[in-house]
């Protein structure tokens, strides 16, 4: 019984020195596509282009941007 243990604990101490031996993984994936960025036309932060509040073909980062940008107080 002892003699099992003894192997074991070898298997596993040798599992885990390949493991920390190993070199790391490069993943090969592809990065996500970001998609085109646009301008805010009030404070000029960019933001992807389908995360934008859009009016009359001008780009704002916010809703608020948008109606700052317009003069309007409402929301």
């Amino acid at each position: 019984m002892r003699t099992l243990l003894i192997f074991i604990a070898l298997a596993l101490i040798v599992m885990i020195g390949r493991q920390l031996l190993r070199k790391p993984h490069i993943s090969t994936r592809t990065p996500a596509k970001t998609g085109q960025m646009v301008r805010c036309a009030h404070c000029g932060m960019y933001v992807p282009q389908h995360e934008a509040c859009m009016q009359d073909g001008v780009s704002y980062c916010s809703a608020e941007h948008r109606t700052a940008a317009r003069g309007t107080h409402d929301v």
